[in-house]
């Protein structure tokens, strides 16, 4: 029985969903060159972001993200503190967490 696999040099492919090792947005693959991955994305301001990555500075995520799995990453920050008070207010994560501070 013939299967398909994935090159293992060509680890990212295009329409993968992936992020910075460590860490960042969650970005698509729009291009795989021999210098590296292009990856776009929209910041914490909703401004379209794109960038080439080294495919060593980058790690896979999965496509989509369960609500759970979106609700414990919200209660994790906001019990760590990162995010006070962003969860029962109603406000967004990551504008909560990603938005600039002033001294």
């Amino acid at each position: 029985m013939a299967t398909a696999t994935r090159d293992p040099v060509e680890q990212f492919c295009v329409g993968d969903v992936v992020t910075l090792k460590m860490g960042g947005s969650r970005m698509t693959v729009t291009a795989v060159t021999g210098g590296g991955v292009l990856c776009q994305w929209f910041d914490e301001y909703g401004e379209f972001r794109q960038e080439m990555f080294e495919r060593e500075a980058l790690g896979s995520e999965p496509r989509s993200i369960s609500p759970g799995l979106a609700h414990v990453r919200r209660y994790a920050a906001a019990m760590a503190g990162t995010v006070a008070g962003s969860v029962a207010a109603g406000v967004p994560f990551v504008q909560s967490v990603l938005k600039p501070t002033t001294a």
